[in-house]
């Protein structure tokens, strides 16, 4: 079941479109959502202790504030009393507060790490899972474009997501914890007062300090809110625009060999230069829109700066009240200001983590989207038999490319799948193989293992013993030397054990016959060909399915192809009974 299930409830589909962020209710519900599975499942303990801890430490580090804001008056009244062995001893109180100050923020910060990272690791392999659980990252390629780029969503969004969410969200509620310390602190020092300045009588009631720093606060945020808003929009499409960039990137370096054949040079680079000059232009408006936000926060800061001194210095050229008292006032008020005006302070980052949550939402939505394109299951057949039932296959666009074909095939019956180029041959076979959602009726398959080899096979990351075994993990580089031989790969076997990036070094006739191999060694119940010999000449071609039909005798062989000479190497053929006919015969080869 998909952890994230419940989520998708909260994001209307047709409301979304993938260059833009989605509302903030939606936000807000989405968030609540990828936070709850993690911190509600048992695998959290260790998590939640490292939380209660940093909170303590959080608690530790206010207390020690507080201390050093008394410390502050103690220590300016000490300097306009010239009381030298009281200044020495204010010294030794502060080096005792700053070297706790220290040891509480170092280890604050080391756990928030440990913490960020015991999150990430437990939620990219839940995501990561569900991703390629049941071929769900090869179904989101059918269904609404939605999520560009989705490993960047596991990569980048999920380590922001959860690093972003603990940075924010403890320093946000250090600052109410803060705010409502200080708050006290700075009642305390504004009771009611009255002094006269040029011949005007002032009176200033319990807690003015603390109401000039609300209101000092609340204006600021408002104007801050309403100049950073763009910025939600900005930092998503900052996001998908260096992810698409990236992406153009790695397409011309896994495809070098065929872009410098066709001398694509040009058409790449200009591909490339669009996707970059978005990147550009983006960041431009980002970056204009950060410096109109910069002036205000900036100068809203600097000015926090000597806002207090200048309420307090008319009480203090009144003799009201002491340096130290000054002093003091401005650390309590500059903490309940900070407190307060933590939007103003940390609006960009806000916007760059509601970004995270939108492309991590849609993601989640193009997931659950692929669970309603169910696929014709296969259904495991005791008698080991390949049976198709009334099997109709179409388009996404609703055309019918087969309709009410039945067919069955026992151990050791070999099918060639011939037509021309578009009736349906290779949608067949993604169908049988249980990857095509737009098909009906009931198919029925040995049990064991099945085995598909496409025109293109993939050679993962390994050594090359392991890509001939694939999907198994151990290679018998015996065994697999043994195949490479009678398969005309001899000049390989030295390399057998090195690990390289096999799928460039590799010609495509190489490549399919290093798949080859895999069917050899796992001899499975089931094995589809979708042209995998298409590179091969036709002497290859005939001493691989030799092979194949001399060494997997209790195998049932579905092939693909378009050459005539595959007619000799299978008992049956299955085509169109004539062209553009959605109805597909079966004829007898050789007997």
């Amino acid at each position: 079941m998909h952890i994230f299930k419940r989520l998708i409830s909260g994001v209307r589909r047709d409301s979304v479109r993938p260059q833009d962020s989605l509302p903030l209710k939606e936000s807000l519900k989405a968030f609540w959502f990828m936070l709850t599975p993690y911190w509600t499942h048992k695998d959290s303990r260790i998590s939640r202790l490292i939380l209660v801890v940093i909170i303590a430490l959080t608690a530790g580090s206010i207390y020690i504030a507080t201390r050093i804001n008394t410390w502050y008056k103690a220590f300016w009244d000490t300097i306009q009393q010239y009381d030298v062995d009281a200044f020495g001893y204010q010294i030794g109180v502060f080096a005792i507060l700053a070297t706790f100050h220290v040891l509480v923020s170092v280890y604050k910060a080391y756990l928030c790490s440990r913490l960020a990272i015991n999150w990430r690791k437990w939620l990219t392999g839940k995501v990561m899972g569900e991703w390629l659980e049941k071929s769900t990252y090869y179904k989101m390629q059918l269904t609404q474009k939605h999520t560009d780029n989705p490993d960047q969503r596991i990569s980048d969004d999920l380590n922001l997501f959860v690093s972003a969410t603990i940075s924010l969200f403890l320093s946000t509620a250090t600052d109410i914890a803060m705010m409502i310390t200080f708050a006290v602190v700075l009642w305390g020092l504004s009771e009611a007062v009255d002094f006269t300045v040029a011949g005007y009588t002032i009176h200033l009631p319990d807690g003015y300090l603390f109401y000039l720093a609300l209101i000092y606060a609340i204006a600021g945020t408002t104007v801050t809110f309403i100049l950073g808003k763009p910025l939600v929009k900005l930092n998503f499409r900052q996001q998908r625009y260096e992810a698409d960039f990236r992406f153009s990137l790695i397409r011309v370096r896994e495809s070098a060999e065929s872009v410098s054949l066709y001398h694509g040079e040009e058409v790449e680079g200009r591909t490339l230069r669009e996707r970059f000059s978005n990147v550009v232009k983006n960041y431009i408006s980002l970056i204009n829109r950060e410096k109109k936000l910069g002036f205000l926060t900036l100068g809203y800061a600097q000015l926090a700066v000597i806002f207090p001194i200048l309420i307090a210095a008319p009480l203090y050229f009144a003799k009201i009240i002491t340096m130290g008292s000054i002093m003091q006032i401005n650390s309590a008020f500059g903490r309940v200001q900070d407190s307060l005006s933590t939007l103003v302070t940390n609006f960009s980052a806000w916007a760059q983590w509601k970004a995270v949550i939108d492309r991590l939402a849609l993601f989640y939505d193009s997931m659950q989207q692929t669970e309603q394109l169910k696929c014709l299951e296969p259904k495991a057949n005791a008698q080991e038999n390949l049976e198709l039932d009334n099997l109709n296959v179409g388009l996404v666009d609703g055309r019918q490319l087969v309709q009410a074909l039945n067919l069955k095939l026992k151990l050791g019956d070999s099918l060639l799948i011939q037509g021309q180029s578009g009736c349906g041959k290779s949608t067949l076979i993604k169908t049988i193989a249980g990857l095509w959602p737009y098909a009906q009726g009931q198919i029925e398959v040995p049990e064991g293992q099945r085995l598909f080899l496409a025109q293109k096979p993939y050679l993962p990351q390994g050594t090359l013993a392991q890509a001939a075994v694939y999907p198994q993990v151990q290679a018998d580089i015996k065994q697999v030397a043994h195949y490479f031989k009678l398969l005309g790969l001899e000049h390989l076997i030295p390399m057998l054990e090195k690990d390289d990036q096999w799928y460039h070094i590799l010609s495509l006739g190489e490549q399919q016959r290093v798949a080859f191999v895999r069917a050899l060694i796992i001899k499975p119940k089931l094995l589809i060909l979708d042209e995998a010999t298409s590179a091969m000449d036709e002497k290859l071609e005939k001493t691989a399915y030799d092979l194949i039909l001399s060494e997997c005798k209790e195998t049932i062989l579905v092939s693909v192809g378009h050459r005539s000479t595959l007619k000799a190497l299978h008992h049956l053929e299955l085509k169109p009974s004539e062209q553009g006919s959605t109805l597909w015969k079966v004829e007898v080869l050789n007997p």
